[in-house]
């Protein structure tokens, strides 16, 4: 008889083996609020409890597969049993079954999804130094991807994103430049707490349809300029008070970011100012939790990208010939900071 020998385990590594398997099985978590969201169960459980038919009624497909989805999905206490019908909490519906609810998260949800792909291929990334994919590839297109990350963009920023507006001095500012600007969120909500701001919206074609379509649907078309085309080739016809760049340099990597901020430099008017809002990384870079998986991210579903932290985009600022950079931190719940700096005056 051979193979190893049997061994004798501690009820601390029986401890650790727990601990180890339940992070290791946690994707199930993820996978099955996925595949909920998708085939539109949080939607159908918003009018009441359902049976396995009933449910089957508005998704189709196998019901037998159905079926083993929602009992697992009982046993991670991501829904309730009783009866043979399924039942949903209440916020959890208001986040992924009620899109008027404020705190709906549906587009955030199907963008994490998205990613999952990328990260599982984490291992092999790092083993080889390619990069599995682009998910923004073709932003440049009216393409699902920049779509995708555009609707999320816009569902986390209306809801606790938008301190920017109420934060930052705007007193000086009749003309602002949203920098790749994806939904245009940020700049809504700031030009609609300040009425002597015109807005022009900078991004690249895919994204800029999404924000023509959202700020359509808010009836602001009135104060806002849409342009599609990217930061370094844009000439406007006279500088802004204000350039807004917000959570954009880490999809470029640090020399392209040095690059477009110097070209920010070039859009803001003598006495103006920059604001840089971002998921900022501490500089130990292992910290805050967000904003370190966002560096991940960016490694895996991008070209170029990484995250940046607090201190080296102060001093890219300064080196970009800003003055007066200072760092803005938000409320705890909202993981976006903002770093300003202003343009000398003549």
């Amino acid at each position: 008889m051979s193979g190893k020998p049997l061994r004798t385990i501690s009820l601390g590594n029986i401890q650790k083996q727990v601990a180890t398997l339940k992070t290791a099985e946690s994707f199930f978590d993820s996978v099955l609020l996925f595949a909920l969201f998708e085939l539109g169960a949080f939607k159908a459980l918003a009018s009441g409890a359902k049976s396995t038919h009933e449910l089957h009624e508005h998704i189709g497909g196998d019901v037998e597969t159905l079926r083993a989805t929602l009992d697992a999905a009982v046993a991670l206490k991501v829904l309730s049993k009783q009866d043979d019908r399924y039942t949903a909490e209440e916020g959890l519906i208001d986040c992924l079954g009620r899109e008027e609810s404020p705190a709906y998260l549906g587009e955030w949800v199907a963008f994490v999804h998205a990613l999952a792909g990328p990260l599982l291929r984490l291992g092999e990334a790092t083993r080889t130094g390619i990069r599995p994919g682009n998910l923004f590839e073709d932003m440049s297109g009216d393409r699902e991807p920049a779509k995708l990350m555009t609707r999320a963009m816009d569902a986390y920023a209306r809801t606790r994103g938008i301190e920017i507006a109420d934060r930052i001095d705007f007193s000086r500012t009749r003309r602002l430049l949203d920098l790749g600007c994806g939904p245009g969120t940020y700049s809504l909500a700031i030009i609609d707490r300040h009425p002597q701001i015109r807005a022009t919206l900078l991004d690249l074609p895919g994204p800029i349809t999404e924000a023509r379509r959202i700020v359509a649907e808010r009836g602001m078309t009135d104060r806002v300029e849409f342009v599609a085309s990217d930061g370094m080739s844009y000439v406007p016809d006279e500088p802004f008070d204000t350039l807004l760049i917000s959570n954009t340099l880490h999809m470029l990597g640090p020399e392209a970011s040095i690059g477009m901020l110097r070209r920010c430099y070039e859009l803001v008017s003598a006495g103006g100012q920059i604001l840089v809002q971002a998921q900022y990384l501490n500089d130990d870079r292992t910290s805050p939790r967000w904003a370190t998986l966002l560096n991940l991210i960016q490694r895996i579903a991008t070209p170029h990208g990484r995250n940046h932290a607090i201190g080296e985009t102060s001093e890219w600022l300064t080196e970009a010939g800003f003055k007066n950079v200072k760092h803005i931190r938000f409320s705890s719940w909202n993981v976006c900071s903002c770093l300003t700096g202003e343009k000398p005056a003549d």
